[in-house]
This record gives structure tokens, sequence and C-alpha cells, in this order.
């Protein structure tokens, strides 16, 4: 089930870096907007394949040149260890920002909130 949601509900964002930028024109406005909003949010950012690295790298700059919070998911698809990240440092309050709907599959105490349709959509397991 998906209900409207705002980013600013939420004390903290794990963002599914792949997932959202992908969705953009510009992969660097995710970035870009996130440093000029002074969101509290970890952005992570998928390494677990080697035709990843490329895009990681520039994720990474982004990250960097923007001084924002970056985690690699070296393991497993982002959407996944952003949950795993959520879930072990923020638990209730803060929220997972992903496309990604198997991201609510893994979730227990972390929001997820789907980016479809230009707007954030609350998941819950139905």
């Amino acid at each position: 089930m998906l209900r409207p949601a705002t980013l600013s509900e939420y004390s903290r964002l794990y963002i599914d870096v792949f997932s959202i930028a992908a969705s953009l024109s510009q992969s660097e406005e995710l970035f870009r907007w996130a440093a000029e909003s002074g969101i509290d949010a970890v952005f992570v950012v998928d390494a677990w394949h080697e035709s990843h690295i490329p895009l990681a790298r520039r994720h990474l700059e982004h990250c960097r040149r923007y001084g924002l919070e970056c985690r690699l998911s070296e393991q497993k698809p982002a959407e996944i260890y952003a949950v795993e990240l959520c879930e072990s440092e923020c638990g209730s309050g803060c929220a997972v920002v992903t496309r990604h709907y198997d991201a609510v599959l893994h979730a227990s105490n972390c929001a997820v909130l789907l980016f479809q349709g230009g707007r954030f959509w609350l998941a819950t397991e139905a």
C-alpha cells in the first residue's frame, strides 16, 4: 500500500543513489539538492558488481564535492544495504528512499519511501 509522504517527516534519510539518480535528467541534481536543503542523509551507492564501479566513482565524487555522507554497498543491492543501515543506525523516525519495492520487504523499523511520478510515497507491506 502507498500513501503520499514528505521527506520532512523523517529525521534521517538513507538514499539508494543509483535508483533515485537514474530517474533524474542529471544525477548531480540529487547531490546539489541535498547539500542546498541541508537534509540529514546517507547516500548508499551500489558497488557490488564491477559494472557499477565507473558510476559509483562519479557518485562518490559528487558526495565529496558537496560534503555529503556516502557508503558503498559492496555485497548487496544498495536498497537492501540502505535498509540495514537505517535499521541499525537509526530505526523509527528514519526512512529509506528508493524506487525498489523489495526494500519494503526487508524493513521492520524504518519507513520506506518510494519515489514514483516525481513524488514520494510511504510504502507498507500489504
